[in-house]
């Protein structure tokens, strides 16, 4: 993967850097804090990947993980870097922050063990596939809450972003005729 940041007329690079391991890397999202420090989120078949002591995830645990980096602001070092993951496959699509900077990601898992946490909405797979969303703590050392969503199918996680309430709001994918839907929604009934 890689991150690169230019100025702002496009006409130079302010920094560019490699982040990954031996295997494939894929950076799929990225967020900036007020003080210039960029969130990257993504997707790493690398058990060597450059996460940091410390961090809520050290160890890679499936065929692919999510990982979550937060560099410093000159991109030179990492004040963070974590896998988050199962013993399946994961992705990651999308990162967001509040005004605390926790951070928040979404994408997809198949693992049955993807780390959930105690009183979160859906804390077991219930399909092939599902969406996830996570925050993490500002320091990326553990998790604030952590959920499934999806049904019965294969539910996918795009994109994630988050209100000035600390409101998460997710889009994506679901072949799921069982999706979780509210009372009263637009469209509470599976369409194709």
């Amino acid at each position: 993967g890689f991150l690169t940041k230019l100025n702002p007329a496009g006409s130079a690079l302010v920094y560019s850097t490699y982040i990954g391991g031996s295997d494939n890397d894929f950076g799929t999202g990225v967020v900036v804090t007020a003080a210039g420090n960029a969130i990257i989120s993504g997707s790493t078949f690398s058990p060597n990947f450059p996460v940091t002591p410390g961090a809520f995830q050290t160890t890679f645990t499936g065929f692919s993980d999510v990982f979550v980096a937060r560099f410093n602001s000159s991109g030179s070092a990492l004040e963070f870097a974590t896998f988050l993951g199962g013993s399946g496959f994961q992705t990651g699509t999308s990162v967001a922050i509040d005004a605390q900077e926790n951070v928040y990601v979404t994408g997809s898992t198949s693992s049955t063990d993807f780390p959930t946490t105690p009183g979160a909405f859906q804390t077991a797979l219930a399909g092939a596939e599902d969406a996830f969303v996570t925050k993490l703590n500002p320091q990326g050392s553990a998790l604030v809450y952590s959920t499934y969503l999806g049904g019965t199918e294969e539910d996918e996680g795009f994109d994630i972003v988050v209100d000035t309430a600390g409101n998460a709001y997710v889009t994506g994918f679901t072949d799921s005729s069982d999706f979780p839907v509210t009372p009263g929604a637009l469209q509470a009934t599976f369409g194709g």
